[in-house]
């Protein structure tokens, strides 16, 4: 099971019982989804969530309190964006949190952090996440992404317990 929540304003774009709109990320809410998930018979649970703040190059404390809790409440992997750069990864309790992928399509922006992104590959099974790994997507002038092959960005695999630099071929 994928999820998907919004934490970024305005709230205006939130679904209701009558028109659509974006899954608001409510702590209550995203657990009671998960575990929904769980007793639905997934075998995975991952919850995408759109928050944190622009340019922000370290998760806030809200991101790190809500991943957590995602965790706890039986997410398997936790992947984040919307700060327009990347944020980095971490474990907790062997569960794999990505805070923000930072930017694959996206023009008018110049900077190296923010004309960079990572591409996420997860390797699953049932049991969870077996292995992962990102690639470097750097958005050339017209706003569109090239492989950087080269470059070293994070991986690691089940049972790690911290995050490896790589270079992905």
């Amino acid at each position: 099971a994928v999820l998907a929540y919004n934490e970024f304003k305005p709230r205006s774009f939130e679904a209701g019982p009558d028109w659509p709109g974006v899954a608001w990320s409510e702590d209550a809410a995203v657990v009671a989804d998960i575990q929904a998930a769980r007793a639905a018979g997934a075998d995975l649970v991952i919850p995408f969530m759109h928050w944190g703040w622009e340019y922000e190059p370290q998760p806030s404390a809200r991101q790190r309190a809500l991943a957590r809790l995602m965790i706890d409440a039986g997410a398997d992997v936790v992947v984040g964006g919307h700060p327009h750069i990347t944020q980095g990864a971490e474990y907790y309790r062997g569960k794999l949190i990505v805070y923000s992928l930072g930017n694959f399509i996206f023009d008018s922006f110049k900077t190296d952090a923010t004309r960079t992104g990572w591409l996420l590959r997860l390797e699953v099974n049932r049991q969870g996440m077996t292995r992962w790994d990102t690639q470097i997507a750097f958005m050339d002038d017209d706003g569109l992404p090239q492989r950087r092959p080269e470059a070293s960005s994070p991986c690691g695999k089940a049972g790690d317990a911290q995050i490896h630099e790589c270079v992905n071929q």
